[in-house]
């Protein structure tokens, strides 16, 4: 079979994403569970439900959209008008028919997204200060992604990873992993983070561009020059109100934020910071303009809840005109 030529390929959860809004995070009462802003959780089905009618009756309902680490990156760069595909699974329901529906409507190939099951849910809780709290409920469609044969994807593209909340999900990932020869750009996000290095051995070994959090770098546990060791080439650290930084083995560049005149949603900024630096780097941009066009991507998709932040194509091709002089 011959391969589809694409710019890039996401792999990695989809979920459906629910926004309310409270007035604090840490006054949220729900059994055990304590809302500290920035942190992620995963919450079996019916809890998630549970909560989510707790939401309602006292919470601020805001917005509804598709979500997920490497799918946002994946919306942001088709909307900026690169050829892109998606590698995961949905729920075969409403909420996986809304996700395809918004995936497609912007030019995603989504012929290698398994449709079986229940789609992924997560319900993304902002409170006045705009800190948010996101609690997951995985669904069960990540069981069936093992349907796709791994051998017989038709696709030849630079893969962006983010993680799977499911075992299922994991190990689909470590087996295309071991399938593909070529190096990826890889997310782990607070999930895989909280899994520890031995969990993500098989991942760095086959990373490229590694995006972190500060949180995440500590939580790993592996100082810069281990991860250059296991092969990795660039590592672009994000650090929320500070800016960010591009680190090798050669350079480090620091860069800070880029001022937003309007803040309404931090959901995503880290995913479409990911998609601004990998827009660069595919048009040949240096690492210092990847870095600056990753934090603006970020920056500016706070003005609005969700995808719906995300920088325009004309926008994107303003700033990249921008960048080149």
């Amino acid at each position: 079979m011959n391969k589809v030529n694409f710019d890039f390929i996401g792999c990695g959860a989809l979920n459906w994403d629910i926004f309310f809004d409270t007035e604090d995070l840490i006054k949220i009462k729900f059994e055990s569970f304590s809302f500290y802003p920035g942190r992620e959780i995963i919450i079996e089905r019916k809890k998630f439900f549970k909560l989510l009618n707790l939401l309602e009756k006292k919470g601020n309902f805001l917005f509804e959209c598709g979500g997920g680490s490497s799918a946002n990156t994946i919306y942001a760069l088709s909307c900026w008008g690169f050829k892109n595909a998606f590698v995961g699974a949905v729920g075969k329901d409403n909420y996986g028919e809304k996700i395809l529906y918004e995936l497609e409507k912007i030019g995603v190939e989504t012929n290698f997204i398994v449709k079986e099951g229940e789609t992924s849910l997560a319900l993304i809780i902002l409170d006045r200060k705009k800190d948010r709290f996101i609690a997951v409920s995985p669904g069960n469609s990540e069981i069936f992604i093992k349907k796709i044969k791994i051998d017989k994807l038709s696709l030849n593209g630079f893969f962006h990873f983010s993680s799977f909340a499911s075992q299922a999900g994991q190990n689909f990932q470590r087996r295309l992993l071991k399938d593909i020869s070529f190096k990826i750009s890889f997310d782990p996000g607070e999930i895989y983070a909280a899994l520890g290095k031995d969990f993500l051995l098989p991942w760095f070994k086959k990373t490229q561009i590694l995006f972190l959090s500060e949180y995440e770098f500590k939580k790993i546990g592996l100082s810069f020059n281990e991860l250059f060791d296991l092969g990795i080439e660039k590592i672009f650290l994000k650090r929320g109100k500070e800016g960010a930084i591009f680190i090798s083995k050669e350079e480090k560049i620091e860069a800070p934020v880029y001022p937003s005149q309007k803040i309404v949603d931090n959901t995503g900024a880290g995913d479409y910071f990911n998609a601004g630096v990998l827009a660069a780097l595919k048009l040949g941009l240096k690492n210092e303009k990847a870095l600056k066009l990753g934090i603006f991507s970020a920056s500016i998709s706070l003005r609005n809840y969700g995808r719906k932040g995300c920088l325009t194509k004309e926008e994107f091709q303003n700033s990249i005109n921008l960048l080149l002089y």
